[in-house]
């Protein structure tokens, strides 16, 4: 397991510090609160890259009409 360049037992020593110094009910709220976040965030970037694939098929689509009226006007690209 290496997240972010952070081993397993790294991240146990990190968890474990947080722990002691927030107490358990904080580190609980901080958690969800976390957890929240990265679940907001994956969802954000999942619709991003959607509409991103969404707007570079209209280019291709663009593209490919742009390649037929040359062809036809006689232009050559």
């Amino acid at each position: 397991m290496d997240i972010f360049g952070i081993g397993g037992a790294e991240l146990l020593v990190i968890l474990l510090v947080a722990g002691i110094i927030l107490g358990p009910e904080r580190l609980a709220r901080v958690g969800r609160e976390a957890g929240k976040f990265i679940r907001n965030a994956k969802a954000y970037f999942s619709s991003l890259s959607g509409e991103l694939k969404t707007e570079l098929d209209m280019l291709d689509e663009l593209r490919d009409v742009k390649r037929e009226v040359d062809k036809t006007l006689g232009k050559s690209t």
